[in-house]
């Protein structure tokens, strides 16, 4: 499946020019700005083996000149399994929005992204956009509809996850469309950035509990797509997915469990096609009120490596 991406970016920016050729200048009393953030910090091991020190090795050829042993780098003694220290992705987030001429309402946002040390940080989630009635218009780091079938999780494969374009979201009842354009880069400065020539489309609904999400989309020139269904009930959920990303199909299941400050979670992902690589994550949390949060993670890998990697993580949203 292909699509026509001149004519998806045309449409796009056709949408987001109809608000703005409605807006005549500036009223109101200027945006409300809102300083919100995230801090994680946590202790993170594995069973993976030790690794003992060895020697330099020269290549050795028999008489024939063929190779008998291999060349081989010095190899230092490390304990790769040992529990670490480690920062989740901590953030500071700031958003501002006010009350367009139109009556829309316009926002803009800013994240920068620290490591737990030896990091200046970086901007993330950069955006601007406006919505009211008809939809949300966002340009910058913007929502991939691709990912609207990937329902239970993404532990081994995210279907999507663009961070440059254009998009449009629209959310009518229990129905949600999305589409999305990125070019194949970004300027920043002087240096071009990375990206996909991509195109997205999707579609979500959800009622009584019941949710389904499809996603399909071109990225350069090879088609992608998601596709699932959830549902939950008093507590318990549980959600199937599968994706596609052209080179590789993923089957992925998810089941959660929350009551009270108590919560845990059960997910499945694995290669259908070329690989049979499979993931397990196993996810329990407890809420400790005002934002503050202590969680575990357990990872079982079935792949060549084959370790199993656990964590214990103290988080706080402000």
């Amino acid at each position: 499946m292909k699509f026509t991406k001149t004519a998806a970016a045309l449409a796009l920016a056709g949408i987001a020019a109809s608000p703005l050729a409605q807006a005549d200048g500036h009223e109101g009393g200027g945006p409300v700005v809102t300083l919100s953030g995230y801090l994680g910090i946590g202790i993170v091991g594995s069973d993976a083996d030790d690794i003992v020190a060895s020697d330099a090795v020269e290549e050795v050829l028999d008489a024939a000149g063929v190779v008998v042993v291999e060349a081989a780098d010095a190899v230092e003694a490390s304990e790769p399994g040992n529990l670490k220290m480690f920062g989740d992705d901590s953030t500071i987030n700031l958003r501002a929005s006010q009350t367009l001429n139109n009556g829309m309402e316009g926002y803009a946002n800013y994240r920068t992204d620290f490591a737990l040390s030896g990091d200046a940080g970086k901007g993330d989630n950069i955006h601007l956009g406006m919505k009211g009635d008809f939809g949300d218009i966002r340009i910058g780091e913007v929502p991939d509809a691709i990912e609207y079938g990937q329902m239970a999780g993404d532990i081994m494969k995210d279907i999507g996850g663009e961070e440059r374009g254009i998009s449009y979201t629209g959310t009518f009842g229990g129905a949600t469309i999305g589409l999305n354009w990125s070019p194949v880069g970004t300027l920043n400065g002087d240096n071009a950035g990375g990206g996909s020539d991509k195109i997205g489309i999707g579609a979500k609904f959800s009622a009584g509990g019941f949710g389904i999400g499809v996603g399909v989309g071109d990225v350069n020139e090879a088609t992608v797509m998601s596709v699932g269904a959830s549902y939950s009930i008093s507590g318990v959920s549980l959600a199937l997915a599968f994706k596609d990303d052209d080179a590789e199909q993923y089957l992925s299941a998810k089941a959660g469990w929350s009551l009270g400050a108590v919560s845990m979670g059960l997910t499945y992902e694995g290669m259908q096609d070329v690989g049979d690589d499979t993931k397990i994550r196993f996810d329990a949390g407890y809420d400790l009120g005002d934002g503050y949060r202590i969680s575990t993670r357990v990872n079982m890998l079935d792949a060549d490596t084959d370790v199993t990697d656990y964590r214990l993580l103290l988080s706080a949203d402000f």
